[in-house]
């Protein structure tokens, strides 16, 4: 994977990168962040400057989960991904999805 993207959004990946190997790989805990919804939003600079691409939670390879979007990072050379609700989503990518 080679993704770009600009400040404000991140592109929509093919749901099969998101797989259980990556969703294993990593968690908020690595990107220095609590896995709570206030947390999540209040670092939401830190998940953007990390984050690669999404696909929505229904839609993913494994774990899928409604109302979610599945947020894939990259950090120390690994990729890897875990949820965000459609809200926090929104909030920390400003984005009305």
């Amino acid at each position: 994977m080679g993704y770009q993207m600009n400040s404000d959004a991140i592109p929509a990946l093919n749901s099969g990168e998101f797989t259980w190997q990556r969703w294993r790989a990593g968690s908020p805990v690595d990107l220095m962040v609590v896995c709570r919804e206030a947390c999540l939003i209040q670092n939401g600079a830190m998940l953007r400057r990390f984050a690669v691409g999404y696909c929505d939670g229904i839609s993913s390879a494994c774990r899928q989960k409604l109302n979610n979007k599945c947020v894939m990072f990259f950090k120390d050379g690994k990729y890897f991904w875990f949820h965000l609700t459609d809200r926090e989503f929104e909030e920390v990518f400003n984005e009305a999805r």
